[in-house]
């Protein structure tokens, strides 16, 4: 199996699994290119998720928002112990966060995380916004660690056929989280 696409499958499907995990619909997952919608490099994969309703963004989705976006991160880790972060996903986790410090309540809170050590966030130039995504990529590792094995499922059966609907990846887990009990 080729190394490569196998750790850009994992951290595709570790982005569909945390947003079925936030109960965000999956649209699709896929190993083909696409250009990024940002303007950036192209992507060498990507997951769509089902729009959401017209519903304001509220502090929970932004929190969800922010966890999709480095739940792919996170997949890394948990298979290879470390990740290339950056690009768009960091910079959705980073600009959401940045909204959310206009909160006085979740500023004063996020203020009393300890700065991660010198590393790769340091991309991240606010550190309050560096402490919030280093806590939270904690937060993804561990919700992802326990369907560690449903991720490589799914990531192997994506390698095979290159997309999958929403559907298929439901279901996966779905007969995953059924076979684990």
């Amino acid at each position: 199996m080729d190394k490569k696409r196998l750790k850009i499958a994992l951290h595709e499907t570790g982005h569909a699994v945390m947003a079925l995990m936030c109960r965000q619909s999956v649209h699709t997952l896929s190993l083909r290119e696409m250009a990024s919608p940002n303007g950036t490099d192209n992507y060498k994969a990507f997951v769509k998720l089902e729009s959401p309703d017209s519903q304001k963004l509220t502090g929970e989705k932004a929190i969800q928002r922010i966890m999709i976006s480095l739940a792919g991160y996170a997949s890394e880790i948990l298979f290879y112990e470390v990740a290339n972060i950056g690009g768009d996903d960091l910079t959705v986790a980073a600009n959401t966060t940045e909204g959310l410090l206009q909160v006085e309540e979740f500023r004063t809170w996020v203020a009393g995380l300890p700065v991660p050590e010198p590393g790769a966030l340091d991309i991240v130039t606010n550190p309050l916004v560096r402490a919030y995504i280093h806590h939270k990529m904690g937060e993804c590792i561990q919700a992802l660690g326990r369907v560690k094995p449903a991720i490589q499922f799914v990531a192997e059966e994506l390698i095979r056929k290159e997309e999958l609907s929403g559907a298929e990846v439901s279901a996966m887990l779905g007969s995953w989280q059924q076979s684990s009990l």
